[in-house]
């Protein structure tokens, strides 16, 4: 079975209202899509705010306006604290269809939907200084229990792409559905996480492997209780 039939039976399986992964309350407006151009630079999309629906067909229109760069890529800056799960993976579908890489620009924060999903999901793959990903598990907001199902889609998502199965589970294990794991940018390349262009470097190399955020302790103590649960009767991430 391809990945995205995989993804439409989990849809059948798991209604897309219940399917949500964030850590934030549910906003009251769709995430906003906007084209920036740096001085003599390509144009990009900078996707920012919660993932609802409707914004894989918003992010379609946004992405015709970006310019490609020299790799044949359009590149989406992303600043989002995630939201519903299967619009992310309809936002993967039309980043498939246009070859787009992932940004998370200095001072922005990309978790849940936005870090496991659409970050990993871009060909190229970067964490600015200054910028962080933020990881944790899926929840189904009728019980506060962890959406395994849920889970092992992104996961799967996610080692499709070059991501290492291991460091995605990991966070999704050690992380509970009320807690979240921040990475650096340094942390991020450490863990597998960041696919940089060719010649690029890297946003530096830790010591030891436990910098990585390996240790079971070191983990546990840096993670932080999203801002919000959501609504009993919405799976989230």
């Amino acid at each position: 079975m391809r990945f995205f039939d995989r993804i439409s039976a989990f849809r059948a399986a798991v209604p897309v209202a219940l399917v949500l992964l964030t850590s934030a309350p549910a906003p009251a407006t769709a995430m906003t899509f906007s084209i920036s151009e740096p001085a003599g630079g390509r144009r990009f999309v900078l996707a920012k705010g919660q993932i609802v629906e409707g914004d894989a067909d918003r992010l379609r229109v946004a992405l015709k306006k970006a310019d490609r760069d020299a790799f044949g890529h359009k590149t989406v800056a992303l600043d989002s604290s995630g939201g519903s799960v299967g619009e992310a993976f309809a936002m993967v579908e039309i980043m498939d269809r246009e070859r787009v890489s992932t940004i998370v620009m200095p001072g922005a924060a990309c978790a849940s939907a936005c870090a496991q999903i659409l970050f990993l999901s871009g060909i190229h793959r970067i964490v600015a200084e200054g910028g962080r990903l933020g990881l944790h598990s899926c929840y189904d907001a009728r019980d506060r229990s962890r959406s395994m199902v849920c889970n092992e889609l992104i996961a799967q998502n996610a080692r499709s792409r070059g991501t290492p199965y291991e460091s995605i589970m990991a966070f999704i294990h050690l992380s509970t559905p009320t807690q979240m794991r921040w990475l650096d940018a340094p942390d991020a390349d450490c863990w597998g996480f960041t696919r940089r262009p060719p010649g690029s470097g890297s946003a530096g190399q830790r010591s030891h492997a436990t910098a990585c955020g390996i240790r079971t302790d070191d983990a546990r103590a840096s993670l932080t209780p999203p801002s919000d649960f959501g609504p009993r009767g919405s799976s989230r991430l």
